[in-house]
């Protein structure tokens, strides 16, 4: 070799060998990473792809159970709906009856005839035998009907019409007891009876006894009144089923519009109905899902 360089033909050689192997690994190194980073793509493309798969599967469940469950919550409000149109139709026709009617109604029966029974003490309380007891009309004072007391001092009238009487009581040797009472409760206070001869008079007479026309017609117009006002209720209890804002206060609401009594049974049979839906739909409810 000439020049400045002292280089041997082998050094020359060994020289030329060790740059062969040296550009030799890094062509190797660089493909090996080329595939792994291709392989590492491929993964990750594999993985976004079936993620987004299962995402859409389950978003289109969730879907599906909001809507069926959207739909119940409309169907509960159309129950409730319902259930206090009734109520408020009823009230209505309970502003228009004929307080006579009511009055004659089962409500205000009073009772047609009474069986009344009674005892005759002396002063020490025993039970006084064979006394004679004379039931006598108020107006007339006719003799209606009459028995005599059993050894313990107990007597009983069947059947005595519904209306102010006078019992009167008496045995020779005791005064006389004539107690003026109106006839609406079978049992009556026990006749305590002294020696003597005269006459003693008792007022068993209540200050007001039934219901009259004025009472009749005050508790119809507030009873219809109540059923129309908790059937408004009602119908705002629909609205909030809709709007899915307040769980608790959409059944409060529902809950008050019971009252309404549509039809008697068959409006609070829907709104029962109702708010059980209501409960199955719960967490659609804004305050729920806050929760």
């Amino acid at each position: 070799m000439s020049g400045g360089l002292n280089l041997t033909e082998s050094d020359f050689e060994e020289r030329r060998k060790a740059l062969k192997e040296r550009v030799k690994k890094q062509l190797e190194k660089s493909s090996s990473d080329a595939v792994e980073e291709e392989i590492v793509v491929q993964e990750k493309s594999i993985e976004t792809s079936v993620d987004s798969s299962e995402k859409r599967n389950l978003e289109r469940l969730l879907q599906l159970e909001i809507d069926d469950k959207s739909r119940i919550r409309k169907i509960a409000s159309v129950l409730i709906l319902v259930g206090s149109i009734l109520g408020i139709f009823s009230g209505g026709i309970i502003l228009q009856g004929n307080p006579s009617e009511l009055l004659n109604s089962s409500i205000f029966d009073q009772t047609q005839s009474v069986d009344i029974t009674g005892q005759t003490l002396d002063l020490e309380g025993h039970g006084i035998y064979n006394v004679s007891i004379v039931l006598l009309d108020y107006d007339s004072s006719e003799t209606i009907r009459s028995t005599l007391t059993n050894d313990n001092g107990y007597f009983q009238l069947k059947s005595v019409k519904a209306d102010r009487m006078i019992l009167r009581v008496s045995l020779d040797g005791y005064d006389t007891i004539e107690r003026t009472f109106d006839a609406v409760d079978g049992f009556m206070q026990p006749f305590t009876m002294k020696n003597g001869s005269g006459v003693v008079s008792e007022n068993f007479i209540s200050e007001e006894s039934g219901w009259s026309l004025e009472a009749a017609v005050g508790l119809s117009t507030f009873i219809g009144i109540m059923t129309i006002l908790t059937g408004f209720v009602g119908i705002q209890a629909s609205i909030e089923t809709k709007r899915a804002k307040r769980y608790r206060r959409t059944q409060y609401l529902a809950g008050v519009s019971l009252f309404s009594r549509g039809l008697i049974i068959f409006g609070p049979i829907l709104i029962l109905a109702g708010m059980g839906l209501l409960v199955l739909t719960k967490e659609q409810f804004e305050d729920v899902e806050e929760v």
